[in-house]
């Protein structure tokens, strides 16, 4: 024996791998009987390696005499199907055909049952110029997976490229060099710095083109196109992108990304936002992700809904921040552009709603140029992404009617969805501009909810007059030192003004505090149509409506 390997071996197994190890360890310079047939003894052999069949191992064991060292070759099983003996596993991670195997510089998976047993697997490894790793029972199965897709897979892929270049006139002869050069590729770079090809350029047309190709020549292969397609991308993502997310800067790539899932049927949402994320914007991706299969969010502070000093230079930005968040919550596209990108030089297109919906309330405090710009900015996101559904936040009730508005006067086909504002433990609706409030501020800040508190008190204690109902709210919101900009209840559909309360009505709240300007609103229905119950108003915070 020599460096723990014994010196006299029994090959059992007149298959590929049988014939390519005994005719391997003889070159090495062992003395070696076979390959055997199943049946052999092993006599006269220190040590016995069985190249058979995973289901007839068990079988050729059998027959060894004891006191033997045996062995095995699967990738797959452990050493308990050799039985109650002195075992070792060697599975070589090399195809071997009818031409052989070079086993040299290969991997090689070893086990033991013994200490001597696992030194015996080493040093016939080592013999045989491989170098050998030790796996672990509980780690065979992944293992062998890996070995399967390595080998076994890459072949049946390398079949479907086959069968899709023959409709074509291209021979697997102008096939091969390819995948020579991909693997040897990957097996020096790794698959980061190996992969190449529209998918990570990010050209997703060709990627639409090429899948009509396949769907039209070799449907068959369309699942396998669309799995590999899909991984690619994960694979391709760039190193700054939160795994499972992909961000993207232009209107080009983000068409691109969007294409083959759009070609597949799949519905699109998108969650518009100017970023600096709460969890109210993080309650529209949730329910995004609910409703839809493709979830992009768009990250943009957009100038054009600013009014000159405003905070538009001020306005909270935290880009990683927000992309970790998003794609915790299951994003599959983040939409960043910059300014530029969205309003490129010589951009001269406004989409306008004109009329009491954008000059009343917030149109009337900061301007109807206000909702110009979030429904221009709103119209172009409509367009970039195409999306099935848009979803908005209940907080900002005068946006939403807006933009509903618009989206049916222009004939838009998306669902405009509004979700229940989410409010602090205290009441205070989250905002990205509660940043700005200071402890004292933060405080004084609940005068708002408290204002539309008082609003509802007002309601359910019979008041139906407008004017005694924002007068009970404005007297709350004083208690914390704090004066509106307008406390006003209005028609929920169309803003206008209201004689008295039948039915349902908003009040919506808008007020500086601090550093803040802060808005808000509630939803009221007066008793008569509240069939349910009086707490109507809990229960409308707790659904989205479209």
């Amino acid at each position: 024996m020599i460096d723990n390997l014994p010196g006299h071996w029994a090959i059992v197994g007149r298959g590929r791998l049988g014939t390519a190890l005994a005719a391997a360890l003889a070159d090495a310079g062992l003395r070696v009987a076979g390959p055997l047939g199943r049946g052999a003894d092993g006599a006269g052999a220190d040590a016995v390696l069985l190249c058979v069949p995973d289901g007839e191992i068990a079988a050729a064991a059998a027959h060894i005499r004891p006191g033997t060292l045996v062995g095995h070759c699967s990738g797959a099983l452990g050493l308990d199907v050799l039985g109650e003996r002195e075992a070792f596993g060697l599975h070589p991670l090399m195809t071997v055909t009818a031409a052989g195997a070079e086993f040299a510089g290969a991997g090689c998976a070893v086990a033991g049952s013994t200490p001597a047993a696992l030194a015996a697997a080493h040093a016939l490894a080592r013999c045989l110029g491989m170098r050998a790793v030790e796996i672990a029972d509980q780690d065979r199965a992944a293992y062998h997976a890996a070995a399967s897709v390595a080998s076994n897979f890459l072949v049946t892929l390398e079949a479907a490229a086959e069968h899709l270049a023959a409709t074509t006139g291209t021979g697997r002869d102008l096939l091969a060099p390819l995948v020579r050069a991909t693997v040897e590729n990957w097996a020096v770079q790794g698959a980061t710095g190996a992969i190449t090809g529209p998918i990570a350029r990010g050209d997703e047309a060709t990627v639409l083109r090429q899948r009509d190709a396949v769907a039209a020549r070799a449907p068959d292969l369309l699942p396998v196109f669309d799995a590999l397609a899909d991984a690619t991308r994960r694979l391709a993502r760039p190193a700054d992108v939160a795994p499972g997310m992909r961000t993207v800067r232009t209107v080009p790539q983000l068409r691109s990304a969007l294409a083959g899932p759009r070609a597949a049927g799949r519905r699109i949402a998108l969650v518009p936002t100017m970023g600096a994320f709460h969890a109210g914007h993080l309650s529209l991706i949730q329910r995004a992700r609910e409703q839809a299969d493709v979830v992009v969010v768009s990250l943009f502070v957009n100038p054009t809904q600013f009014r000159p000093g405003e905070d538009l230079a001020s306005y909270p930005r935290d880009e990683a921040r927000d992309a970790a968040l998003a794609e915790d919550e299951g994003a599959d596209v983040l939409f960043a552009p910059p300014v530029e990108e969205v309003y490129p030089d010589g951009f001269a297109t406004q989409v306008r709603v004109t009329g009491p919906l954008t000059e009343r309330l917030e149109g009337a405090t900061r301007g109807p140029e206000h909702f110009h710009g979030v429904t221009t900015v709103v119209a172009k996101l409509f367009d970039m992404v195409g999306p099935h559904a848009a979803y908005f936040g209940a907080k900002d009730a005068q946006q939403a009617v807006v933009i509903r508005r618009m989206a049916g006067d222009l004939d838009l086909p998306v669902d405009i969805v509004t979700c229940p504002t989410v409010r602090e433990p205290d009441g205070l609706a989250m905002s990205s501009r509660n940043a700005y409030l200071d402890p004292l501020d933060r405080e004084r800040a609940v005068a708002l909810r408290r204002g539309l508190d008082a609003a509802e008190a007002s309601v359910a204690a019979g008041e139906r007059e407008p004017a005694r109902i924002a007068a009970a709210g404005r007297a709350a919101m004083a208690e914390f030192g704090v004066e509106p900009e307008y406390f006003e209840i209005v028609n929920s559909e169309d803003l206008s003004p209201l004689a008295a309360i039948d039915g349902e009505a908003l009040v919506a709240v808008a007020a500086r505090v601090g550093g803040a300007r802060l808005i808000d609103n509630t939803t009221l229905r007066t008793p008569a149509r509240v069939a349910a119950g009086p707490h109507e108003h809990e229960r409308r915070e707790t659904q989205c409506s479209v």
